[in-house]
């Protein structure tokens, strides 16, 4: 099965809609700004916005099934 490839653009634009749903999450679970689980959010929000391709991987790759398992549930 051939993998389908995805340009900069459009992992960028996936993986800023994945981690405003994990941050709302883990929003919902209580956590706030001061929380370190919710910094390392922040944190990696800013490398995402910087385009960091690694950042942006991992967004995808683990959060991604994450924010899928939440919402398939739900």
């Amino acid at each position: 099965m051939e993998e389908l490839t995805m340009s900069i653009n459009t992992k960028l634009e996936v993986a800023v809609e994945i981690l405003a749903a994990k941050i709302a999450i883990v929003f919902g679970e209580g956590y706030t700004v001061n929380d370190e689980k919710m910094k390392s959010l922040l944190k990696e929000r800013e490398k995402l916005y910087s385009c960091d391709e690694e950042i942006i991987d991992k967004i995808i790759s683990v959060y991604g099934p994450e924010v899928k398992k939440k919402y398939e549930g739900a």
